[in-house]
């Protein structure tokens, strides 16, 4: 019971601070945000919750608000928040950039590409989260493959129009991007 309590308190904890408006604005000032390319690796920090969850399901736990996926019920990074989140990251890296009117049509490809990427890994998230949920040991580490793929996938496809995007700017730009762009383990 005492496991189950720490679980849920943590998922409870964490789930606050990553979707809290203080925590996106921390992050983004960072240049990462929760949930993003970029942004912490949301995908196998999610994989990381599902095993310690999986781990208490069968260990007997799960109970109350929690649900299987690790997070507390109604949390969960769906695709209208997904999507809304890339939107933001999507604007906040253009305004810091100060993206000109010569560099539209580079980060219009830029953005595109980003919004695809991440369009891919929500599916790519909803399959295995009802893998993880149903599957066998077999079909959960099949999951897994296929995430990792999907994340390098998006990142191929990104890096292409990454480094037109990033030819294109001036070196007062470049070194916004240095810093923004690529951060952790993500291509936005």
């Amino acid at each position: 019971m005492k496991k189950i309590l720490k679980i849920s308190v943590i998922s409870l904890a964490l789930s606050a601070f990553a979707f809290s408006p203080a925590s996106a604005h921390s992050n983004m000032q960072n240049g990462q945000m929760m949930g993003m390319m970029g942004g912490g690796c949301s995908m196998m920090n999610m994989m990381d919750q599902d095993n310690m969850v999986q781990d208490s399901i069968q260990s007997g736990g799960m109970q109350g608000g929690m649900k299987p996926s690790g997070m507390v019920q109604g949390s969960a990074m769906g695709p209208a928040r997904m999507n809304s989140m890339t939107e933001g990251r999507l604007a906040f890296l253009k305004s810091e950039l100060q993206i000109k009117e010569a560099q539209e049509g580079v980060w219009k490809e830029y953005s595109d590409a980003v919004r695809n990427g991440m369009a891919g890994m929500q599916d790519m998230r909803t399959q295995m989260t009802r893998t993880m949920q149903d599957g066998n040991a077999i079909a959960r580490m099949d999951a897994r493959i296929s995430g990792m793929q999907a994340m390098l996938d998006a990142m191929k496809s990104v890096k292409p129009v990454t480094d037109k995007l990033y030819a294109a700017l001036n070196d007062e730009q470049k070194k916004v991007a240095d810093r923004l762009i690529g951060m952790n383990c993500g291509a936005m």
